[in-house]
């Protein structure tokens, strides 16, 4: 089984993923490794952190499917996380018969501000990038993730995948998602 975990920067998917990691000794390839790469290591190919959200993962798309493909083939589970996955995409696996369970998580019903304050307050250590970033900049990424969560829940609504919204209840709502993904 391929489980994926698609949704909005800071939501909570790699913290999802690094439970499942502990609890259920599932094998964990974030896609922000195979984006990074590609942006450093390949630039000619258009993956660029300039990209906008709903830019990356159209660009990513083409390397991102065969990618999917490779944990396809093998016989033990896989968990793939990342900020560069769609809806859509995840509905065209489906509809190729490619056995995957996944959910997005996102955070629509908080102000730019909010976020902020949550991002501050629980960021990952020293070395989380949002440490380099200014409040300023941030704010703008966030406004730009918000709108992104918005779009993630729609396209879920769409294609029938699990949303899950951790706005108001970041923990209770990530619990809900491992329950659905892994219970």
């Amino acid at each position: 089984m391929l489980y994926v975990i698609g949704g909005a920067s800071r939501s909570g998917k790699t913290l999802l993923s690094r439970r499942a990691v502990s609890e259920k000794k599932i094998s964990y390839v974030p896609l922000d490794a195979l984006f990074g790469a590609l942006a450093n290591g390949a630039p000619e190919l258009g993956v660029s952190y300039k990209n906008s959200l709903m830019e990356r993962p159209t660009r990513m798309w083409p390397i991102t499917k065969h990618f999917f493909n490779f944990f396809f083939q093998e016989e033990n589970d896989f968990l793939i996380e990342g900020d560069t996955i769609l809806p859509s995409q995840i509905h065209e696996m489906v509809a190729a018969g490619r056995l995957i369970k996944s959910c997005f998580i996102g955070y629509t019903d908080l102000t730019k501000e909010e976020k902020l304050n949550l991002v501050r307050a629980h960021h990952q250590g020293e070395t989380d990038w949002t440490k380099k970033v200014s409040d300023e900049g941030m704010l703008k990424l966030i406004d730009e993730m918000i709108e992104f969560s918005k779009y993630l829940k729609g396209e879920c609504a769409k294609y029938k995948i699990k949303y899950y919204d951790i706005s108001h209840d970041f923990e209770g709502t990530r619990n809900e998602a491992f329950e659905y993904l892994f219970g």
